[in-house]
């Protein structure tokens, strides 16, 4: 049995997964889920280094892992509850992935390693539906000891708090 159902992947993780060569383990853990942006994107990204090749079709097509397309309108409609900041700083797949979160009532969790996601969990009160690579790594088994800031527990609480603060002080929704 899987620890965690329902788990939202963004680009950074999954390419970091391929990196550290744990992604096969890791989706026997989990039912992992992403949007096609995200798919997409893992594979251009990818194309940046030289050993890692990411195409996530044949995880796809052995159902290993669950793709979603979200209608256009509905992530149009998500990204335009927020000011001009937040806009900015959200990206297509970021955009896809929290509006369905968002618009979904399963008890989803989404990991990423742009602070932009954490910080609008924190802005829609949402704060526990937001989990770092690290923090899934370790519970799984599969720690590792130097991960970027941008995988660590640390960096999650902290852009969680921000939006968070922006909420108290009714910033970042229109």
């Amino acid at each position: 049995m899987k620890k965690f159902q329902f788990l939202l992947l963004d680009t950074g993780p999954i390419i970091k997964l391929f990196e550290l060569g744990i992604w096969e383990d890791f989706i026997r853990r989990y039912d992992v889920t992403v949007s096609q942006t995200v798919a997409d994107q893992a594979k251009w990204a990818s194309q940046e280094f030289e050993d890692i090749r990411i195409n996530l079709d044949p995880y796809k097509n052995q159902e290993l892992i669950n793709v979603f397309d979200v209608d256009i309108s509905l992530a149009k409609s998500f990204h335009n509850r927020f000011n001009e900041v937040y806009k900015a700083e959200i990206h297509s797949g970021e955009k896809e992935t929290l509006a369905f979160l968002c618009n979904s009532s399963e008890n989803w969790l989404v990991c990423a390693a742009d602070k932009v996601v954490f910080r609008v969990l924190g802005l829609l009160s949402r704060a526990e539906q937001g989990i770092s690579l690290e923090e899934i790594l370790v519970k799984i088994g599969l720690s590792q000891s130097k991960l970027e800031r941008e995988y660590t527990k640390k960096f999650r609480e902290k852009w969680t708090r921000k939006g968070q603060i922006d909420f108290t002080q009714g910033q970042g929704l229109l």
